[in-house]
């Protein structure tokens, strides 16, 4: 899936060569109605694992997190932009490779996260810029795609199986680098991480998902509709300005998302073994 993904994401930067605007809005669509059910998940999981008194708790929690990285983003947003990076590359090991080594995660999280910054160094930096509303120094960036490569080495190097994690990063830093880095990450993030990580936890739990999934990413969707059209004024004239707009909220939405994301996964994993 993610391959053939691939393939048609070359083939929509062909088509798309001079409209990167409505490439990311594309991009943000998708990472959103796809991205956003595995993350909605996490209410299956919650009700699952926990009753009553405890899950409730665990919910307020939940939802504390989420205003707090809100929050932190707003006022440092190249600080939370680093540490999102970070907790991603952690992340993204954990929840594709779950049975991996430490090592084994946390290298094919770096690949992820850094290579594009290796590959797509100008536009990596175009996109920190719109993510943060500040400028990103461009040896920050080279750091990033240094820390992809040497990340995509150790794990291609210490793959049981090197062909198919080589073949996997190779192709996507071929899409980071032809078709762009946003369009690249979706296609990994929607294609393959999504699927990966909701397919386990069904099997898991056994079940399936419900009707209070598909409502929580409804939610998000408006949530961050709702801020892009308060911050434009009202006046959706400006395309490249929403775009850019949707772009950021749909980025700190992933990042307020994903540390208690990631804490509640910690803890479920815990309970599972």
């Amino acid at each position: 899936m993610f391959l053939l993904g691939s393939v048609a994401a070359l083939c929509l930067a062909i088509w798309t060569a001079e409209q990167s605007t409505l490439v990311w809005f594309l991009c943000s669509a998708v990472i959103l109605v796809a991205g956003l059910p595995h993350g909605a998940y996490d209410w299956i999981i919650m009700r699952a694992q926990y009753q009553s008194l405890r899950l409730g708790v665990v919910v307020s929690a939940y939802v504390a997190l989420v205003g707090l990285v809100i929050a932190l983003w707003l006022m440092a947003p190249q600080t939370l932009l680093a540490l999102f990076l970070a907790y991603s590359a952690y992340h993204f090991g954990d929840s594709d490779l779950p049975n991996a080594s430490w090592l084994y995660k946390v290298s094919w999280g770096g690949a992820i996260v850094g290579l594009p910054g290796l590959v797509a160094a100008a536009d990596v930096q175009v996109l920190f810029a719109v993510l943060t509303e500040e400028t990103v120094a461009q040896t920050h960036i080279g750091l990033l795609g240094a820390l992809g490569f040497v990340a995509a080495a150790i794990h291609v190097w210490i793959a049981p199986n090197r062909w198919m994690p080589a073949l996997l990063l190779v192709v996507y830093g071929f899409v980071c680098g032809s078709a762009g880095a946003l369009l690249g990450f979706t296609c990994y993030f929607a294609l393959l991480h999504g699927p990966t990580h909701l397919t386990r936890w069904r099997d898991v739990l056994n079940q399936r998902g419900s009707w209070a999934t598909t409502l929580l990413s409804c939610l998000v969707i408006v949530a961050i509709a709702v801020a892009v059209w308060m911050t434009s004024g009202g006046d959706g004239s400006a395309f490249e300005a929403v775009n850019e707009t949707t772009l950021r909220y749909t980025f700190i939405a992933l990042a307020a998302l994903t540390v208690p994301h990631m804490a509640l996964l910690s803890m479920a994993n815990r309970h599972d073994h």
